[in-house]
Parts: C-alpha cells; structure tokens; sequence
C-alpha cells in the first residue's frame, strides 16, 4: 500500500554518538530506503530518507519534512556506520 512502512529484512543496528544510543531499523518507503531512528534520550523518534537531487548532492530529510538539521546530522552518523560496516 502507498505511504506505508515496511521493514526490510529487519535490518536493526545502534550505535553511540555524543553519548547517546542511536537505534535505526532500516524501512521502505514505496521504493526507496529510509530508517526509522530512535534515540536513547528523551528526544523524539525521527524518519529519514536520503534525497537525490540532480544538481547537488544527496542529502538526508526528514519525513514528513521539519526536522532537517537533525536529519542531516543522524543521517550523516548513518553513513559514517554503514561505511565502517562494510
């Protein structure tokens, strides 16, 4: 169904960051790649997407739109682990 999440393959991994546990579970989005990202403090869970624009770079967003600093930022922590992983 459009608009609905689903977890792929259940793909979960945390890591900490400025002392916080970061947990992400990787999720589709129709046919895109998002995670699902909550943190181990008091701050709210957040979705993000990695968007390609034509022009620029990718960038992290978040999902629905209005937590973009912050999307940048765990999106970036998201590279940095996913590249160490590999």
């Amino acid at each position: 169904m459009p608009g609905q999440l689903f977890p792929t393959n259940d793909e979960k991994f945390s890591f900490e960051a400025f002392g916080v546990i970061i947990m992400c579970q990787r999720i589709e989005i129709g046919r895109s790649i998002a995670y699902h990202v909550s943190f181990s403090s008091k701050r709210k869970p957040i979705i993000i997407a990695k968007a390609k624009f034509v022009d620029s770079d990718d960038t992290w967003t978040s999902i629905p739109e209005g937590r973009q600093r912050e999307a940048q930022g765990v999106g970036q922590l998201i590279d940095q682990y996913l590249s160490k992983k590999e």
